[in-house]
């Protein structure tokens, strides 16, 4: 089979930056029980050498990854990187439970630093049902953030927005919990000025769960989709394919010592390009159970 690689190098419109694999929860839908990958936060060295190797850049940035972005005290520094090095051309996202305890101030510098917007990972809407799914008893942190945003929004200009990731009623029968609160918790939500976005779906996370049956018969994404368009950057600095591969399993490259077009263009990306077209994932444990979604 012949292959041009260059017909298959991305152009991204979003960036994935972890800026640390730190979590102190235990979800039960996320395979943090078969993590072993070092964790870290990325420093602010790091952190600048991805920006220059990124460059010019207009687009979403994530500054989160496979861990809880909130652990990072840098991160409103980081922010403000972003905005002097692509000063009105690029939007920033974190995903967060927001079940850490930070000082109003920090959450102030968020909002300063112009972040565009926090998604709350939020499945359970009592204490009981919370500390089920998110194996923490930290329900009342989580409001307790979410009121002093509602007061930092009001503040600084509507930064940073708040969207709230439900949990469906397929996701709520799968992990056992119960839908009591779930109303009074919505209509307190919003009555803070934060809203609700569509639900999600559980997956499988590569090897990491079994939800669903993986589409086989599918292309990955990675390869030709939606997620060609992402680059997925982890905390020490190393390329992956996607969110999916939770312990970066297949490393095509480091920004530490490598650019983006020597990355897209070697010889470990050509490897999983040619892999992925032929259907031959031997290589590749965790995408045999991958369901190829474009979200």
């Amino acid at each position: 089979m012949s292959i041009k690689i260059h017909q298959y190098r991305p152009h991204f419109t979003d960036v994935r930056i972890e800026n640390t694999n730190f979590c102190g929860y235990k979800c039960v839908m996320c395979p943090r029980d078969k993590h072993t990958r070092p964790q870290g936060i990325m420093s602010i060295d790091d952190f600048e050498i991805v920006l220059d190797r990124i460059g010019s850049f207009s687009g979403e940035m994530h500054l989160h990854g496979f861990g809880e972005p909130l652990l990072d005290k840098s991160l409103p520094e980081k922010l403000r990187r972003v905005r002097q090095k692509l000063p009105g051309k690029t939007t920033t996202v974190i995903f967060s439970t927001l079940g850490v305890r930070v000082s109003e101030s920090y959450l102030y510098e968020l909002a300063e630093a112009k972040l565009t917007a926090i998604m709350v990972s939020c499945y359970g809407y009592n204490p009981e049902s919370y500390k089920m799914v998110h194996g923490r008893n930290a329900f009342h942190i989580v409001k307790e953030n979410l009121a002093t945003l509602s007061k930092v929004r009001k503040e600084r200009n509507g930064y940073p927005n708040v969207c709230i990731i439900p949990s469906g009623d397929p996701m709520l029968i799968t992990l056992s919990t119960k839908k009591d609160g779930r109303a009074d918790f919505f209509e307190w939500a919003e009555s803070l000025g934060h809203r609700f976005i569509e639900e999600r779906k559980l997956h499988n996370f590569g090897d990491g769960r079994g939800y669903n049956i993986p589409k086989n018969e599918r292309m990955c994404p990675v390869i030709r989709g939606r997620r060609n368009s992402i680059l997925q950057i982890t905390w020490d600095l190393n390329v992956i394919p996607c969110c999916y591969d939770y312990n970066a399993s297949i490393v095509l490259g480091n920004l530490r010592n490598q650019t983006l077009e020597e990355i897209f263009t070697g010889l470990e990306y050509f490897r999983f390009v040619r892999a992925h077209l032929a259907n031959d994932l031997e290589d590749y444990k965790i995408c045999q159970n991958c369901e190829k979604d474009y979200y």
